[in-house]
Parts: C-alpha cells; sequence; structure tokens
C-alpha cells in the first residue's frame, strides 16, 4: 500500500498521525513534480491539496496545513522564484510543521495535566487523541498514577490502540464498550477528548464523544478537549465536512430494506466543555469562538469539495 493510499484512507490514526502523513506525501509531491515554473507548480499544488482536503474533510489539521502551503507557494510565485526554489521552499515549510506539532502537542499536554488536581485520577476518553496520550504520561511520569476508562471506538476500535499505548507506559486501563462509556464517567475526575477541529460552536471529535459529554455534564464531571491552535477553523467553512464511512464496515451483509449508516464524527457543543487546552492556554467558549473565526482559510481551500 502506497503512502499516499495511506494517507486518504487512514481511519485509526487521531489528527495528528493524520497531518503527519499528509506532510510526508506533500514532501514527497513537492519535491517529485515537474512543472516548468512556479504559477504551474502553484496550479499543481493546490489541485492536489484539495485532493488532500476531499480525503479527510473532517480534519482541521489539513484544512490549515494546506492553507500554509497555500501561502508559501503565493509568496514565492510573487516573487518571481524559479520552480525549484517553490519545492524547495514547500518541504522546508514541511519540515517545520512537524517540528512546531510536536512542540504544540507537549506544551497542551503540559497545561492539560495541571487542570487535574487528584493524586490517582481517573480519566475517561475514547477513540485515538495523541494530546490525550501525552497528557497521561505526562501524569504518570510526575508519579500522579493516572488509571484510565478508553471506550473501544467501533467500528475500527482505535480505544484499542490507546489502551496498548497506556499499557506499554505501564498505566492501569479498563477499556469498555462504547455504550458503557457514559455509565461509568460517574467515577472519573474528568473527561479528556482530543479534537479533529475546534470551530467557534464546539469541536468535531470521534462519535460518542457527546454522549459521553451530556453524561459528564450529568454526573458534575469536567470535559475537556486537548487540541493545538492549528486545529481552529470557521465551523461555518464549506470545506470541514462530516462525511460518512463505508457502511460495510457497520454491516457488510446487510438484508435489503437495512441501511447502515456509518458515521464518524460529531459535533460537541462548546456549552458542554469546561474548555479547549490547545498549547499556550486554556480556551473558554468565547475565546474559542473568536480565535476560530480569526483563522479563516483562503477561499480556493474554504470552498465546497468535489464529490
Amino acid at each position: 500500500m502506497s503512502e499516499a493510499k495511506s494517507f486518504q484512507t487512514e481511519r485509526r490514526a487521531g489528527s495528528g498521525g493524520v497531518a503527519r502523513a499528509f506532510l510526508d506525501e506533500l514532501e514527497r509531491f513537492v519535491l517529485t513534480d515537474r512543472s516548468a515554473d512556479s504559477p504551474a507548480m502553484r496550479a499543481s499544488l493546490l489541485a492536489w491539496l484539495r485532493a488532500a482536503q476531499a480525503a479527510q474533510p473532517s480534519m482541521a489539521l489539513v484544512h490549515q496545513l494546506a492553507a500554509r502551503a497555500l501561502a508559501i507557494a503565493d509568496t514565492s510565485v510573487a516573487r518571481g522564484d524559479k520552480a525549484h526554489d517553490l519545492r524547495a521552499h514547500v518541504a522546508a515549510g514541511c519540515d517545520a510543521e512537524r517540528e512546531d506539532l510536536v512542540r504544540a502537542v507537549r506544551d497542551a499536554a503540559k497545561l492539560a495535566a495541571q487542570l487535574i488536581t487528584a493524586r490517582q485520577p481517573w480519566i475517561a476518553t475514547l477513540s485515538a487523541s495523541e494530546g490525550v496520550l501525552a497528557a497521561l504520561k505526562v501524569l504518570a511520569d510526575e508519579g500522579r498514577k493516572p488509571r484510565v476508562l478508553v471506550a473501544e471506538s467501533r467500528p475500527r476500535l482505535e480505544g484499542r490502540d490507546t489502551a496498548r499505548a497506556l499499557a506499554d507506559l505501564k498505566i492501569e486501563t479498563w477499556l469498555v464498550a462504547d455504550a458503557a462509556l457514559p455509565l461509568l464517567i460517574s467515577q472519573a475526575s474528568a473527561v479528556w477528548l482530543g479534537a479533529d477541529a475546534v470551530t467557534d460552536s464546539g469541536i468535531v471529535n470521534k462519535i460518542g464523544s457527546y454522549t459521553a459529554s451530556l453524561a459528564a455534564r450529568e454526573h458534575g464531571v469536567p470535559v475537556w478537549a486537548i487540541a493545538v491552535r492549528k486545529k481552529l477553523l470557521p465551523g461555518a467553512t464549506p470545506a470541514l465536512d462530516i462525511a460518512e464511512m463505508p457502511a460495510a464496515e457497520i454491516w457488510d451483509a446487510a438484508p435489503a430494506g437495512v441501511q447502515p449508516r456509518n458515521v464518524y464524527f460529531e459535533m460537541v457543543p462548546a456549552s458542554l466543555l469546561r474548555g479547549v487546552v490547545v498549547e499556550d492556554a486554556v480556551l473558554g467558549a468565547t475565546e474559542c469562538a473568536v480565535a476560530a473565526r480569526d483563522r479563516e482559510l483562503p477561499p480556493e481551500l474554504a470552498a465546497p469539495l468535489a464529490g
């Protein structure tokens, strides 16, 4: 399986893993492009970026990293750079973005850990999130002895990947059916969610996040999303989409008259969140709304995606 196909069809990794795959493939694309000049290279790049957005429309990191790459190309074209110089600038930008993401996740994890006061906290989570995993590791490294409730996250069961990673860190973990997580949240010190997008109205995350957040509100358990600023995006952005996935993942032999629906992502309203932890702050609902609206994509990337 090629890396390009792996990026386009990745359904188990968190948004950080998808972002790295995007950057790796973007770098390969620009270094092998044979456009004759910078304007032609810019046009070729835009087409590639639009296809990448269409492959992962729920991932704000893909949209924002695409915007950064296009901005680099626009600057290079305006300067009159040769095509090979434009390629080098975009490739260098990929390296810088990788380093920035590592720093941002690390700093957000440290900040999230500071929000937990219990010495041996129970943290409830679901699906796969590098930010959540990093924050749990911070707690463990501080000797806080966290224990974790992880929902298995059907249909692809990436919650098992999270549980396996926690076991490798020697963190006590309970893996539970998705439907059981709301029942057990009453025992948690906090719910930590990842975020595939942070918008002015809430976060986009794996299905089950909304139900878990509602249960947490009923039990008085705080819910924080752990993200980075590059996941901020206006919710009305046409390119940001919650697409349905292959129905066969739910039931590959459904009888006539039964239509499986396979929705991976959903919106968690900001009102259910105590805050969104990013690398330099804990953002409340109003702060998130203002910050997200300031992260508009350029029109060529914000436009609705084909298909």
